[in-house]
C-alpha cells in the first residue's frame, strides 16, 4: 500500500480561494506526502480542464489498496460525468481516496451518499460561477461608461460647459488651446449638450400643446 497525492485547479480562482491551485497545493504538501508521489493538473482556461496527471496515475501507477490523498474531492472532477467515472474507477481499481471531505473506497457503504453530496456541491459551485460571471459582466458594462480617470463620460462638468460656451464664438483650435481638451472631447460635449437641449425643447413643446404650460 502506497500513499500518493493529487491536486488540481486554476492558478487564481475568482470564485473562492479554497478552489485556488496554490491554496490546494499548500494543503497537499502539508500532508507529508513525498514530493515525487504528488501529481498535479493546472488549468489554463475553462475550455480545457482535462486531468492528464490524474489519468496517468489511475491507469499506469495506481494499485489495489493504494491511497490517493486530495485536499478536497472536488479536485478530482469538474462535472457530473467525471464524478460518475471516478466512482467506477474507485470500484475497479480498489484504491482509496482520502480527503478532508471523506474517504472513498470500493467497499464504502456510504458511496451513494457521497455521490449525492458531491453532486449537490458541484451544483452549488456552478451556481457561484454563474453568479461571478454575471457580476463580471455588469462590472465591465459599468466600466465601459467611465473614463480612465473613473469619471462618468455622460457628466458635463463646469469646465466642459465653459468650453462649450466658449466654442460658440471661437474655433475648435482656440477652444482646444484654452481648455486643453481634445477635438473629439469637444465634439462629444457639443453633441451631448445639443441633444439635451433638443430633448428639453421637444418636451416643453409637447407640454405646451397640451396646455400644461399655460399661465393662469
Amino acid at each position: 500500500m502506497t500513499k500518493y497525492g493529487y491536486v488540481s485547479g486554476f492558478l487564481k480562482n475568482s470564485i473562492r480561494q479554497e478552489y485556488d491551485f496554490k491554496y490546494q497545493a499548500t494543503i497537499l504538501l502539508n500532508m507529508g506526502i513525498p514530493y515525487d508521489h504528488c501529481f498535479a493538473d493546472v488549468f489554463r482556461s475553462n475550455k480545457n480542464r482535462e486531468r492528464y496527471q490524474l489519468h496517468k496515475f489511475l491507469t499506469n501507477i495506481a494499485q489495489e489498496g493504494d491511497i490517493l490523498a486530495v485536499p478536497s474531492l472536488t479536485s478530482l472532477y469538474s462535472n457530473i460525468r467525471e464524478l460518475c467515472c471516478l466512482m467506477y474507477t474507485v470500484e475497479d481499481t480498489g484504491i482509496i481516496i482520502q480527503s478532508s471531505d471523506m474517504n472513498l473506497s470500493d467497499n464504502s457503504d456510504s458511496s451513494n451518499w457521497i455521490l449525492a453530496s458531491q453532486l449537490a456541491h458541484l451544483d452549488y459551485v456552478n451556481y457561484l460561477r454563474k453568479k461571478s460571471t454575471l457580476k463580471a459582466i455588469k462590472k465591465k458594462k459599468y466600466q465601459s461608461t467611465l473614463n480612465t480617470g473613473g469619471r462618468n463620460k455622460r457628466i458635463i462638468t463646469p469646465q466642459y460647459l465653459q468650453a462649450y460656451e466658449y466654442l460658440q464664438f471661437h474655433t475648435y483650435n482656440e477652444t482646444q488651446s484654452k481648455f486643453h481638451l481634445s477635438r473629439s472631447t469637444l465634439y462629444r460635449i457639443k453633441k451631448q449638450i445639443t441633444n439635451k437641449n433638443q430633448h428639453h425643447t421637444t418636451v416643453q413643446s409637447y407640454d405646451a400643446n397640451r396646455g400644461d404650460n399655460r399661465e393662469t
